[in-house]
């Protein structure tokens, strides 16, 4: 291929060694959205003499532009596990249902769709959630941090998503629908500069090559390492990678011991020990990774209400395909290589400039006017450089059902472009079946009923959730995809997994709960500022959760920007009731 088209950026990542010997004021485990922005806002907070100290611990490694794999012999030995404990790709398996995530420093934002996208204001209403944020949306103070935190990520719409082939094929799934309403999306990726940002930290415009979920190495996407991170640094905040965090217990001297483990480059553990959180622990190592940590402190003697490990939801999460289509959707990634081949071989579709874009870059919203729990959001996928090759052979002796298999010559067409797929050995991509495909990833209203628990043989978070399967709203997507494929010609191929299992099994990209926000004990872990409850409803002192773990409830749409604007909401609490005063940075 092509010299990769990428930029040099600084690391942000301290060396270990370089660490305060007798700990830190505020200790924050894992550098996902939770994470990064507490870090953030308590960093750069005005503090009276002397201002707090604070670090940043997370388990995985820092990726840098250039640095992500982008074929599928580079990325399997970076799928996380024993033998790859610093990989990328976090994926945990169950039998009800499995969970896709990143790791490394920025969490999950590395591979992610970086969506931005604000929930409906009723879903404040469900009971589970507190009080005081219903009263923080009523006063409009909740969408003061949801503007915060769109501001800080530069999260905008594609300035030209409409000319996407996948966006229009998008549209027209819906089109003549009753109750659906089109939007492009607001996504946390750069179009408009070159050079450094506001925070500092060099970036590359988006060249639409459609890697955002196996790593940007464009250096285009926001993801955290290019603005919440570099604010807390630049706050003096220390931050180290490849630290695993075990556990924490209160330390009879005040605060709180944090127990780790250490890994090398290769993985190997160098080193196991504790340091000390003198003030202040925020856990955002998100809703599987908080979860174990705190059943695992709970085991070690913390008290904890039963609530730890509860209100487990996949966000409603649920895939589908319309494959091979009428028209082409232009959908193959080409990764960081515009003049590649392989990119010159995807060409636009007639009067386009644009191939394939972003991952996620537009929606349909159905339902509006009815209750929250029937509400359904479809957006369109691209697929990875990486997973391009696999996708097409794999795809191409798939059965799926002929929405029109009575239309002779258009059947004929389609079976054409699926043997240019079969075994993927033709080189003519943009004629292949799944050039003319829609991925699809769908979000609704799950009841929220896993159970997190501990692994008996690993001590490592297991997801306990029977039957999450059949729940009504899976088979309401399901069918919902069906009429998008039936609208484009395509052949519907139902979600892999959850099609062919007898479990009916999910996937999910979007895990929340664990650690559940509630009014007391006996409903959350968590009250409303992220503070966590001891097994008597009494708030610990200094010992906060901020990530997706605290969320009660699926959210039905893309959860990061709901996340995020409850942990600026938590980094302000924490910040006040350590004696300082929030500022927001605009820029560094």
């Amino acid at each position: 291929m092509a010299n990769m088209y990428t930029v040099n950026r600084a690391p942000l990542a301290s060396d270990w060694n370089t660490r305060r010997p007798d700990g830190y004021d505020v200790v924050v485990i894992g550098s996902g959205y939770g994470g990064a922005i507490t870090a953030a806002r308590i960093a750069s907070a005005q503090w009276p003499d002397p201002k707090p100290t604070i670090c940043i611990l997370e388990r995985g490694k820092e990726w840098l532009p250039g640095q992500f794999p982008d074929n599928l012999l580079d990325g399997a030995p970076q799928v996380r596990s024993d033998l790859s404990p610093l990989g990328l790709y976090d994926f945990h398996i169950g039998a009800d249902i499995g969970v896709i995530k990143g790791s490394g420093l920025g969490g999950t934002s590395l591979v992610n769709a970086n969506v931005a996208y604000q929930p409906d204001d009723d879903l404040f209403d469900n009971p589970q959630w507190p009080q005081a944020i219903r009263d923080a949306r009523d006063s409009g103070k909740l969408q003061e941090y949801f503007d915060r935190v769109r501001a800080t990520l530069f999260a905008d719409r594609h300035p030209h998503g409409m000319d996407l082939s996948k966006v229009k094929a998008l549209k027209k799934g819906a089109d003549g629908r009753p109750n659906s309403e089109f939007d492009l999306l607001n996504i946390a990726v750069n179009f408009t500069f070159e050079g450094r940002n506001n925070w500092g930290v060099q970036q590359r415009k988006c060249i639409n090559c459609g890697d955002c979920i196996t790593g940007c190495n464009v250096g285009a996407k926001n993801t955290l390492d290019t603005n919440y991170l570099a604010i807390a640094k630049s706050g003096g905040a220390g931050i180290f990678t490849q630290v695993e965090v075990n556990r924490v217990e209160k330390d009879p001297a005040g605060g709180y011991l944090i127990h780790y483990v250490r890994r090398d480059n290769d993985g190997g553990v160098t080193q196991q020990g504790t340091l000390k959180a003198k003030r202040t622990v925020i856990l955002s190592a998100g809703a599987l990774g908080s979860t174990a940590i705190m059943l695992r402190s709970r085991e070690q003697g913390l008290g904890l209400p039963n609530t730890v490990g509860t209100r487990f939801s996949g966000n409603g999460d649920f895939f589908g395909l319309a494959y091979n289509s009428d028209a082409r959707t232009d959908v193959l990634g080409w990764g960081a290589y515009p003049d590649s081949d392989r990119a010159r071989r995807i060409q636009p579709a007639p009067g386009q400039t644009l191939y394939p874009g972003p991952t996620i870059v537009a929606r349909i919203r159905y339902r509006k006017d009815k209750p929250l729990q029937k509400r359904i959001t479809i957006e369109d996928l691209s697929f990875p450089l990486m997973y391009v090759d696999a996708a097409r052979a794999a795809f191409a002796v798939m059965i799926g059902r002929d929405t029109d298999s009575d239309d002779f010559f258009d059947s004929l067409e389609e079976t054409g472009r699926r043997l240019l797929d079969v075994g993927a050995f033709n080189p003519e991509l943009e004629k292949g079946a799944l050039n003319y495909t829609m991925l699809y990833l769908v979000m609704g209203y799950d009841d929220a009923g896993g159970r997190i628990e501990l692994d008996a043989n690993t001590g490592q978070a297991a997801i306990r959730w029977p039957g999450v399967g059949g729940q009504g709203v899976f088979q309401r997507e399901n069918d919902l995809l069906l009429e998008h494929a039936t609208a484009l010609g395509a052949d519907f191929i139902e979600n892999p997994i959850w099609g062919f299992t007898p479990a009916r099994t999910l996937f999910t990209a979007h895990p929340l709960g664990g650690c559940p926000m509630g009014e007391d004990q006996t409903t959350g872990l968590v009250n409303d500022s992220g503070q966590v409850f001891d097994e008597h409803g009494i708030p610990h002192d200094g010992l906060y959760i901020a990530d997706g773990s605290i969320i009660p409830t699926a959210i039905g749409v893309n959860p990061f920007l709901t996340i995020s604007a409850l942990s600026e909401r938590i980094a302000e609490s924490v910040t006040t009731s350590l004696g300082g005063t929030p500022v927001v940075v605009t820029s560094l």
